[in-house]
């Protein structure tokens, strides 16, 4: 009998361990986004064709930038500048004023 108390509490002592695995509920998986990240676009990787501007085709990959469009192209040719960028944000709104 006392054989048998010290085998059944050897099993349960080589079980505890495992009892915390299933105790663990399962981690959800990552949501993937359904869009690529826009925040943190840099001027290089909107303009795909490399010619130093921006025009309203390669703003419109970036929600962000198609939104604020008007506000970079200070000087309406319907391209956005890397002058003009900078300009803007080193500049105030005169809108949020």
């Amino acid at each position: 009998m006392k054989s048998s108390r010290l085998l059944i509490a050897a099993g349960v002592a080589a079980l505890l361990p495992l009892t915390g695995a299933f105790a663990q509920s399962p981690t959800p998986p990552a949501e993937e986004p359904s869009q690529p990240a826009q925040q943190g676009a840099t001027f290089e990787s909107l303009d795909t064709n490399s010619d130093g501007r921006i025009s309203k085709d390669e703003a419109a990959v970036n929600s962000s930038v198609t939104a604020q469009f008007s506000r970079y192209d200070k000087n309406g040719n319907g391209f956005i500048e890397k002058e003009e960028v900078s300009a803007s944000n080193t500049s105030p709104d005169p809108a949020k004023q």
